[in-house]
């Protein structure tokens, strides 16, 4: 987490051969900001429900085309966390 920056996650990205766009970083810094706050990598629910307070509207489905190839593990990859232990 404290050695995460853009680039990293740029980088982190390609190799998964995700194309960042706004949407993409939008979740990126919610799931960094959560993090940060709570010190817990959030589930897609604890996600969601953040991202709404933030006034950030995206469903699951939003999130699963963002990151087609796996949500939480891919999306916890590019913001530098650890991948939640609860999720299946």
């Amino acid at each position: 987490m404290k050695n995460w920056n853009i680039q990293f996650a740029i980088s982190t990205a390609k190799k998964l051969n995700i194309n960042m766009h706004q949407k993409h970083w939008k979740v990126i810094f919610c799931m960094r900001s959560f993090y940060k706050k709570y010190n817990l990598t959030p589930t897609i629910r604890m996600l969601l429900t953040y991202m709404k307070k933030k006034k950030i509207f995206l469903t699951s489905q939003d999130l699963f085309i963002l990151f087609p190839k796996g949500f939480m593990k891919n999306a916890s990859q590019i913001s530098g966390l650890p991948k939640n232990q609860n999720c299946f």
